[in-house]
């Protein structure tokens, strides 16, 4: 899993020519001129946010501004800049703050208090944080989602500005962020479960790509161990099975629910079983299935598109071609 992460870096242009210099931006270092929440959303840490501003100011709140988004870092867009004609319309450059984005968990205001406690933080909104940050502070963004995909905005938390630099901020914060991220758990513990994977088909390897699949792209928690296992179904018979061991932190119903939306594929037919144990105890469909809106028809496609809209476009995509190979 992963915890927190760097961000896009921030980069004001003073100019007088501001329209100008969007424009060469777009036409000589391929930035796309975008609003600053559409760029929040799709920048990832290699990325660099230029806000252009008037030469005297830039107090206005990143949120209210027009920005580019550009492919390369804060360093190589400055080395292009003022190595081609477009410096000669820029009176000044200027960093802006580093950022992380830290996940915590649901309900995590008692993480997002401790970090601010401890660094002396101040909690603003995201573009306020941005334009008021200088390039020795850091912006920390927390949220309950995974942090290996973008955020959108609507998904954030709270915000911290920080009064120190991105390297030792991300260094401290990665090396504590488990214990934060325990802390903040809502019964203060990870769970340890078993999954056994039962396929008649015997595809035992195409499901288990499935469950690593989205394990892994909602950042559910560790394997721990993999092993063939026989389950005593009933007197004198037993079945196969393939156990994956997990440590999570998700709530076993809630993994149950994540469980029953790869039972079925697309059409809706069932055609894998997914046993979830936590604690020697087999959690049930029932349990799920007893709190469901009572005008939900067809189990099964409703499970999958639950779990479908949670997941990125790219895992839902490798899911799905998993499960033609199988169909093949």
């Amino acid at each position: 899993m992963i915890f927190v992460r760097t961000g896009p870096r921030f980069l004001f242009l003073r100019t007088e020519a501001e329209a100008k210099l969007r424009e060469k931006l777009v036409e000589v270092l391929q930035g796309k001129i975008m609003s600053f929440t559409e760029a929040m959303e799709i920048a990832g840490e290699a990325n660099t946010i230029v806000l252009v501003t008037p030469p005297d100011s830039r107090q206005v709140s990143a949120a209210d501004r027009e920005v580019v988004l550009l492919p390369v870092g804060s360093s190589v867009t400055l080395s292009r800049l003022f190595n081609t004609e477009v410096g000669k319309i820029i009176s000044r450059a200027e960093l802006g703050p580093g950022m992380l984005v830290q996940r915590v968990p649901r309900d995590g205001q008692k993480v997002i208090e401790t970090v601010q406690d401890y660094y002396g933080a101040e909690k603003l909104e995201l573009g306020n944080a941005v334009s008021q940050g200088e390039a020795d502070d850091t912006v920390i963004v927390f949220t309950d989602r995974p942090v290996s995909r973008p955020i959108r905005v609507d998904e954030v938390l709270s915000v911290l500005l920080v009064k120190r630099q991105v390297p030792e901020m991300y260094r401290e914060l990665r090396q504590e962020a488990v214990r934060y991220f325990t802390v903040g758990l809502e019964s203060g513990q990870w769970h340890e479960v078993r999954i056994n994977i039962y396929d008649v088909d015997e595809q035992y390897e195409i499901h288990y790509r499935r469950l690593v699949q989205a394990l892994e792209d909602l950042e559910a928690g560790l394997i721990l161990g993999e092993t063939w296992t026989r389950d005593h179904a009933l007197a004198l018979f037993s079945v196969v099975a393939y156990q994956v061991r997990l440590f999570t932190t998700l709530e076993p119903l809630e993994l149950k629910q994540v469980l029953l939306g790869l039972e079925y594929n697309a059409q809706g037919f069932r055609f894998v079983d997914l046993d979830l144990y936590y604690r020697r105890r087999k959690v049930e469909r029932g349990d799920i299935i007893k709190n469901l809106p009572k005008d939900v028809r067809g189990y099964g496609m409703y499970f999958r598109e639950q779990l479908f809209s949670r997941l990125s476009k790219e895992c839902g995509e490798k899911i799905s071609q998993l499960e033609e190979g199988k169909n093949s």
